[in-house]
């Protein structure tokens, strides 16, 4: 199944809908279904919790639905609600060629505010820096776990979704320079796991303008999906719509600047295409804050 949320307009309600073929059909209402839940609120996504109760539910709705063309909405992330995006570090065989492993460099975060989708576009609130560009498939978290065994890791996983993990490049810590705004862009759609025979051999292609910036496949990633899921999940507990970018060659990225437009497809997710936009520049100045120079 595709799944992905949508507005009809910019200013309208975000939907929820079942993706077939060039179309897409408005489940919306099996949201309905759902538990009410009062604070303390549980960990994880509401819906991804119960995605395989739901299911059946939204395949007889989407059966009913008047198929509305996708070309017609605008496509938001397809996860809600991610309570943390884990990123893979230096996790492609070009570093480990290199002489760097990622189980030896840990793990990256970037902070859920910076989840975006197609439709949502990237702003670099700091255009006067640089942004990279890191295409990667996104692993959506299904079901909660602790120290995962690599054999059972699928059984955790909902399913996978294009992933643009945008960094902005410079001294400060690398987290920092994966949590702005819309620097965690998802997409076009959840595919859940039993669409996709191997996960760990997708080929995809980043695009910049009509160029392409990145052509490879997730056969090149040194832990696959399940050893990332391995990875995380042996020094934190996995919750439902948390998300794992799977890393990427430094070799394949690249900067962006405003009016750039972007195009990523990744064999059985789908493709979407993602502009580039600027933001206001820095409004935090760092005069005065630089150490000063020794007397002479």
């Amino acid at each position: 199944m595709k799944i992905c949320r949508y507005q009809e307009a910019a200013d309208g309600p975000i939907k929820l809908g079942v993706v077939r073929g060039e179309h897409l059909h408005d489940v919306t209402r099996v949201t309905d279904t759902l538990p009410t839940v009062r604070w303390p609120y549980p960990a994880g996504d509401l819906f991804i919790t119960h995605l395989d109760v739901l299911r059946p539910q939204m395949e007889a709705m989407a059966d009913q639905a008047v198929p509305v063309p996708l070309s017609n909405v605008l496509l938001k992330n397809p996860v809600a609600n991610p309570g943390k995006f884990v990123c893979g570090a230096g996790n492609h065989k070009v570093v480990l060629g290199m002489g760097g492993h990622p189980r030896r460099l840990g793990l990256l975060f970037k902070m859920t505010n910076a989840a975006a989708g197609a439709s949502d576009g990237v702003t670099l609130r700091w255009p006067e820096r640089t942004t990279f560009h890191e295409m990667e498939i996104a692993i959506v978290i299904g079901r909660e776990g602790s120290e995962i065994g690599a054999a059972d890791a699928l059984d955790y996983v909902a399913g996978y979704c294009i992933g643009l993990d945008m960094t902005m490049q410079g001294p400060e810590f690398p987290s920092f320079g994966k949590s702005f705004d819309t620097y965690g862009i998802m997409g076009p759609w959840l595919t859940t796991k039993d669409e996709i025979a191997d996960p760990n051999a997708l080929s995809y292609r980043l695009q910049v303008n009509g160029e392409d910036r990145q052509v490879d496949t997730t056969a090149s990633l040194v832990l696959g999906i399940q050893d990332l899921v391995e990875h995380a999940s042996s020094v934190m507990t996995l919750y439902p719509g948390d998300v794992i970018f799977s890393g990427t060659p430094p070799t394949s990225t690249g900067p962006v600047v405003p009016g750039d437009v972007m195009f990523a497809e990744m064999e059985g997710l789908g493709s979407m295409t993602v502009e580039v936009r600027g933001g206001p520049g820095r409004k935090t100045p760092l005069e005065g804050m630089e150490p000063a120079a020794n007397a002479s």
